[in-house]
Parts: structure tokens; sequence; C-alpha cells
């Protein structure tokens, strides 16, 4: 209570009294909040940083010229009558003004001398240098009617690199820019309760130029929000965007992306997708092209690609192989017949006849050797054994979710899984009762997964057999962590995938003498949609083999067949190099690719099974 009668004395020196009416009174508190100004105090928001502390997003200070005087309040305006200027002082101080603030004569000149509107925004975004030459002359030229205001300017340092993964704030005064004003996304959406400050507040009593300094009645600092480290790596982004950049000049296909992921915690440690765009300049730096689903004209590059599921194709080949072992549907030594090249599932059609891709030797094999070749002939007939029941359940035995997943605490959302109902599993369509849809998937076709939790299931062969919730939290051991394959399984797998990538006719896969790792690619047809008769070309890897650390998927879709080998749609040469080499890169900033040394396995042994 005691600031009110200093207000009210304040307010008396102001304001010219006159005798009013008793009912013509109104408060002192009222007269007081007449005569007060309250100025929000802006708030920083946290940063958005990597791993290692690099920044991905932060709030950087910045100023704003304006004029918040009325016209009558301005010195330069009243100066000629009151402060005994001449118009030629006026004008010099004008110019003064105007060259320090970096603006032409005329334009300060409307501004401070015609307008009669406040708050006109003469320039926005000062830096530190800037603003502190406007305040200099600005004390030269005391009350001009001129103010500078702080506030905060979002800064995405690294332009488009993990752009999708970021995010954007929506913000209404950012129309121009091409920004939905709703469209928060990424971290900045998922994170925003524990990245936005609390604006502060200062209150003071109105005074004009000619009375001094404007008296403070109270003040609340501004409070800024937290800084938030997050799991995925700059650095190891960076490159990848690179590997990928370099894997749609050489085979454009429609989009691209990569999935990085800890195996042992379930960090994850990159999502990179292309198209993208720079949140800076977000339609600016996105392509107009035709939408062959839409056929629309649109802005490309908005939207990250790793949040749609896609048909896994080959790489599904090790996760039914490893469900069947640990079921005991097979054995690690049960062969399969080739069924010379062409394998018809009972009364089934002739045109739904299985056959393999070229270069597939025709020969049995275990589920070993279907890795390893690739043989849809060998994991038709694993789906086989599984039955109606296994297939079923084995999007749920993997965790693949029906609805929309997302990671916890953050707006990082994927679609969800997309199968046949189960109740298609249990249609008699043979004699033998077998659905025609098992054998397909046994290849990983007909159906698509959610691209994160394909990433999580085939970690969990490279880890032994854990099965964990994908995670940004970079302190995590282990979301949700569920035992679902033996150690026996996975390292049946797990070898199998070595000779994948290690086969001798695979040259255009990265190799080095002293570091081994294991893969598996995936190549399906789209049989639909506006891609009909292009492919999706994928390829997950991992390593090193002794003791995997880091998985690496990457997928495109929309790629098209060429060369007499199929050069540009086969998942091990569009999507195999880049995810090996982003691999490596990984391993390297982890200090984890040996320097020298060997690999210690005995290839002839283990050529010799695969020549049996």
């Amino acid at each position: 209570m005691a600031l009110l009668p200093i207000g009210m004395l304040y307010f008396a020196s102001l304001v010219k009294l006159v005798s009013v009416s008793p009912a013509d009174m109104i408060s002192a508190q009222d007269a007081l909040d007449k005569a007060t100004a309250t100025i929000t105090i802006p708030a920083q928001s946290g940063a958005i940083l990597d791993r290692n502390g690099l920044v991905l997003a932060e709030d950087r200070c910045v100023w704003n010229l304006v004029i918040n005087y009325y016209p009558d309040d301005r010195s330069l305006v009243h100066g000629v009558g009151e402060l005994n200027l001449t118009a030629k002082d006026v004008e010099e101080k004008v110019l003064l003004l105007a060259n320090a603030c970096g603006l032409e004569f005329d334009v300060m000149w409307r501004a401070m001398m015609v307008s009669p509107m406040t708050n006109q925004i003469l320039r926005e975004g000062l830096t530190p240098s800037e603003r502190s030459v406007i305040r200099a002359v600005m004390k030269q030229v005391p009350y001009s009617g001129l103010s500078l205001q702080q506030e905060f300017e979002r800064v995405y340092p690294n332009g488009p690199v993990l752009s999708h993964l970021i995010g954007l704030r929506g913000d209404p005064g950012d129309s121009e820019r091409g920004i939905d004003p709703e469209a928060d996304t990424g971290f900045e959406a998922g994170l925003k309760a524990y990245l936005q400050g609390k604006p502060g507040k200062r209150r003071s009593i109105r005074v004009t130029g000619k009375h001094g300094v404007n008296p403070a009645l109270d003040m609340r600092e501004a409070e800024a929000g937290s800084n938030i480290r997050t799991s995925v790596d700059l650095k190891l982004s960076e490159y990848a965007r690179e590997q990928l950049i370099l894997l749609m000049e050489e085979h454009n296909p429609w989009r691209t992306f990569t999935i990085v992921v800890d195996v042992k915690t379930g960090q994850v440690l990159s999502i990179v997708g292309l198209p993208d765009y720079d949140p800076s300049d977000v339609h600016g730096s996105m392509e107009k092209r035709l939408d062959p689903e839409t056929e629309e004209i649109t802005f490309d590059g908005w939207t990250n690609p790793a949040r749609w599921n896609f048909e896994p194709g080959s790489t599904m080949k090790p996760l039914v192989a490893a469900m069947a072992l640990e079921r005991g549907d097979i054995k690690e030594n049960q062969w399969f017949d080739d069924h010379n090249g062409s394998f018809l599932p009972p009364n089934s059609k002739r045109s739904h006849a299985i056959g393999n891709a070229r270069g597939v030797p025709r020969k049995p094999m275990r589920a070993f050797e279907g890795i390893v070749y690739s043989s849809n002939i060998v994991f038709a007939q694993v789906a086989r054994a599984i039955g109606r029941e296994g297939m079923a359940d084995m999007l749920d035995f993997y965790g693949y979710a029906e609805e929309q997943f997302r990671i916890h605490g953050l707006s990082q959302t994927f679609e969800p899984r997309r199968a046949q109902p189960r109740e298609a599993f249990f249609k008699e369509r043979s004699p033998d009762g077998m659905a025609y849809v098992i054998p397909r998937m046994g290849y990983g076709h007909a159906f698509d997964v959610p691209s994160i939790q394909h990433a999580m299931a085939m970690a969990a062969i490279a880890n032994g057999g854990t099965l964990l919730d994908p995670t940004f939290n970079p302190e995590s051991k282990g979301e949700n962590p569920r035992e679902i394959l033996s150690e026996s399984t996975t390292s049946y797998v797990k070898e199998a995938m070595l000779w994948m990538v290690n086969k001798g006719n695979r040259t255009w896969l990265p190799h080095r003498e002293d570091f081994a790792y294991c893969g598996k690619s995936g190549t399906a047809k789209i049989n639909a949609g506006a891609f009909k008769d292009k492919y999706t070309s994928s390829f997950v890897c991992y390593g090193p083999y002794e003791d995997p650390e880091v998985l690496v998927m990457v997928v495109s879709y929309g790629t098209s067949k060429g060369g007499d080998y199929g050069a540009n749609h086969f998942g091990s040469k569009v999507s195999g190099p880049a995810a090996a080499n982003i691999l490596h890169r990984a391993l390297e900033l982890r200090g984890s690719l040996p320097s020298n040394g060997n690999r210690g396995l005995d290839w002839a042994a283990c050529q010799a099974n695969l020549d049996r």
C-alpha cells in the first residue's frame, strides 16, 4: 500500500486536475491504473541440444527499433517551442538518428515528426552491435520517441539437418514465411512445456518526455525455459544427410530416409529424411512438384518420410527365421527344397507361383542360406512351417503397433502398421487350410510396418534378443525391455546376416579387412497407387559383428528398375552403400572402429557351409 500515495503524487503532477462532481469521481486505484503502463518482458525459450551438447535450436536475443511515444511526448515534435530548438536543430537530430538506425532521412522524418501512431516498428532483428550504436545516439537525443524492444528469435543453426526431427514452432506472425500458425511439430511441439519460459512484467507510471524517468511500480523478471539434451547426434546426422543426397542423385527415388539407433539402449541417434526443409526458410527451401497421389502441385519436404510405414521386403526374413527358430517351427539345420526355382503353394493358382530374384542359387537351403542369398522360396516354406496362428501373431511378437505410434513425451509420430486383419489368416483358402498371404509374408510382402518399430525389431537380433522401445532420452539404459529371442537364435541369424554382406559378389558394399558388420537388403515391388511397378529399396545393417552397438536402416521409395542386373532398384545397391557408410561413421564417432587387426573369423569354414 505504500506505493499508492507515491503513485498518486506522480499522477497529480502529470494531469490537469479539475473540479468534478462526486458522481464523476473515480477511485484512486482506477486513476492509477489509467496512469500506469505495463510492459511484458519476453522470456527466452530453452535450447534443444544433441547428445554432445551441440545446439539444434535456440533463442537468440534481438531488438526491434520502435516508436512508442505519442507525438506530444516526442521531444523533437514539441522541442521547437518548448526547448528552443530551431528547425535546423531538429533536422540535424533526425538525421543523426536516421544514420545511426540505418534508415533514410525521409523515412525517419515521417515516422518521428509526421506519423501520429505509436508502436511503429522501424527495424526488426537488430544485432547486439547495432543496438549499441543506436543506444549511444539515442542518449544524445533523449525522449525522441524511439525505443529498443527486446525479443527472442528462434534460430536453427544447422539448416535442414534434422529439420523433420527438430520440427517447428507455429507462430501467427510467421504467415509471410509460409509457416502454418498451427504447425507445431517435432521436438519443438513435444518439448514445448519444458522449453518455453515465463514472461516477466514491469509496471510503471506514464510520464512524458518533459517529466523525467518513469517511476517503477513493480517488476517481475522473466524466467528462461529449460535446455533439453536429446539422444540424437548432430555430426552423424550431417554425414547421414550427405549420404542420402548422394543416393537421391544416383537413384532418383521419390523419397528416402534413414533411422539410426543404439541397439543396447534403444536411443535414437538420428532420423533424417529427404526431401526436407530449412526451418529458417520453410517454403523457400522446399521444392514444388506434382504429387502423384493427389495430382496437385505441392511443397515437397514438409513431412518426414520416416514417419510412414513401408513394405519391408526381404529385410523381414531375419525376423521370420528368428521367430520360427525360437518357436521350434524349424531347426537350424533343416533344409528346404528349391522346387526348381518356382514354388507353388498347394492348390494355388499358377499366377501365384513364388520365385527368386536373379542370381539366387537353385539348390536346397537352410534358413541360414535363405538369408544370405535372400531366397523367397525358402521363406515361403518357413512361413508355412510357422503356420496360421504363428504368422497371425508375428507382428505383435515384434511389437509393431496397430495404432499410430508416438515416442513417449515427444511429438514424433509414426503411422500404424498395415496388414490383413487377423481373421484373414484363418480363411480356408486351400485344402491344407493355408491362406495365400502366409507364404508372401514370409519374405516381407503383403503388409507394411512402421519404420521406427522395424528398426527396433531388427535391433533385437543385434543385441541378443531384447526388444526395446525407442527413446530420445540420452541417459536411457533401455526402455521397456522384453526378452523375445534366445542368444542361440540371434547368433544363428546374425552370422547369416554377416555372410549376406560379405558374400563375394557384393563388391558395391563398403568393406574393411579389420571390421565386420551384418546386414540384409529388401526389395518390394509397389503394386498399386501412383508408384505402381516401382520399388521400395531398403537395407538394414549393424555392427561390429562381434558385439553390435549401432543399427542403421535406409529406405528408398519409388525407385525404378534399370540396368542388366536391376542396378537401380535392388535394396542392397540403392540403400546398402549409404547404410554401411553411415554405420561406419557412427562407430567412428563412438571410437568403436578398430584401427588394425583381423576379424578373427574362419572364413574358409563359413564358405564351406554356404557351398554345401
